[in-house]
């Protein structure tokens, strides 16, 4: 297409002046697309249409259509490449590059969040242990541009709020010196994605075939192969088993006790193996939980502010950040009023089909919930709590309440979809610190 031949060739020629620096490459692909106008020049489906019907694309660079559903090279330079990535569905990945350049939402918007990795243990070159904090988090509106800086300077999530989003990246073909590219799991792990060990590979496929078809000995065979593996196979045999029981429960999310059991059974194993070093895990798969259970409620929510709060419970970890950000998008009105109607428009509305009390899986919440997670939404403790109970109630109805009022908000800062949001899980880092 020729908007992209022309913004290929600029930016060829400004970093060909440059005598193609890397460092200098972010800067001169952010000035170009927005030089571009692209938002105003380019209709994604247009470039949908001209996939299907030129007689010519440029080299393809992601055949498999590994990152994008799917991801198309619009131009192919000598050190850089530009691509239009379009996106179904939110991603939760958070990571970083081996490669750098810039960005330009074409369509839809995102949650984008940057982070910081604290190492505490190198394993090996390729997986590591330390603890991952949110830096910022902001919202990426149409035309909105953005660096894509190498390495753990730049590590980040994007999580694409409509269906579909469009991304146009300028990047160039990578930097040897930035490898691996982890990707991380909240809170403690980073790992190389990209890895592959054929008997790692192996392993990992035949554990997933003996817990598949529920072979009497599984759990026999997994703890025989965490009772011999390094820290990195096990975490992947755990990681193997915590899916397959997670998959096989969806209701529950892994909730149940037989499956509990099993799961822990298996993590004693690897803390006679590995001790210590074994605090890290229960954290990460308690993370995977969490956002299993709002990814499998937003799959079922159409309404888009609903999917906009439940990608807000997946990617912010805190009450403040949440609220400005729900400002941000509606900034006529106040926030905590805001998520206060949504969650009692979500407690309201039932699954067809399904047993759960409302959509968003919680049980018996009536309005004296509903007072109490605004009251906790607008930053009140338990004794503010109480003065606005008797303000808003007739006062022999709000003693009533208050004898409840300390066990609604203990469930509430519990609940795996609010924990976060009330600051309730905030233990695991403190645990993980005092490992060696």
């Amino acid at each position: 297409m020729k908007v992209f031949q022309e913004l290929g060739a600029l930016i060829e020629e400004r970093w060909k002046d440059k005598n193609y620096d890397d460092e200098i490459f972010p800067a001169i692909a952010e000035q170009a697309l927005m030089e571009a106008d692209l938002l105003n020049r380019v209709d994604p489906w247009e470039i949908v249409r001209w996939t299907q019907t030129t007689t010519q694309l440029p080299l393809q660079q992601d055949i498999d259509a590994k990152f994008g559903n799917p991801p198309i090279t619009l131009y192919n330079g000598s050190r850089f490449y530009v691509d239009i990535y379009f996106w179904l569905d939110g991603t939760t990945e958070i990571h970083q590059h081996s490669f750098c350049g810039a960005f330009q939402v074409l369509a839809g918007s995102s949650i984008h969040s940057h982070h910081q990795f604290e190492l505490v243990r190198e394993i090996n070159s390729r997986f590591l242990v330390g603890h991952t904090e949110l830096k910022s988090v902001k919202l990426l509106r149409e035309g909105d541009v953005q660096k894509i800086l190498p390495g753990n300077q730049y590590i980040h999530a994007l999580f694409h709020l409509e269906r579909p989003s469009a991304t146009i990246t300028v990047r160039t073909q990578g930097l040897p010196k930035e490898l691996p590219q982890y990707s991380y799991l909240k809170p403690h792990i980073a790992h190389d994605p990209f890895y592959k060990e054929t008997q790692i590979i192996r392993r990992l496929q035949t554990t997933s075939l003996l817990l598949h078809m529920k072979h009497p000995e599984a759990d026999s065979f997994i703890a025989d192969l965490i009772s011999n593996a390094d820290f990195q196979t096990t975490f992947y045999l755990l990681n193997t088993t915590f899916t397959y029981l997670s998959d096989t429960d969806l209701s529950s999310l892994f909730n149940s006790s037989a499956g509990t059991k099993r799961f822990d059974s298996l993590l004693e194993k690897a803390r006679s193996r590995h001790g210590a070093l074994v605090e890290f895990l229960p954290p990460v798969f308690d993370e995977m939980r969490r956002q299993g259970n709002i990814i499998k409620r937003r799959a079922t929510i159409t309404d888009s502010d609903h999917r906009f709060f439940l990608a807000l419970l997946l990617n912010v970890p805190d009450r403040i950040r949440l609220l400005e950000l729900v400002k941000s998008r509606h900034p006529e009105r106040d926030p905590v009023e805001i998520v206060t109607d949504w969650v009692d428009e979500l407690t309201t509305t039932k699954v067809y089909g399904s047993t759960e009390q409302n959509v968003l899986g919680l049980s018996d919440f009536d309005d004296l919930h509903l007072f109490v997670f605004q009251c906790m939404l607008a930053g009140m403790n338990e004794d503010e709590s109480k003065l606005a109970l008797h303000s808003e109630y007739p006062t022999e109805q709000a003693k009533e309440l208050e004898e409840r009022l300390e066990g609604v908000c203990s469930s509430l800062q519990s609940s795996l979809l609010f924990r976060d949001l009330f600051g309730a899980a905030k233990q695991s880092a403190d645990t993980a610190k005092a490992v060696v």
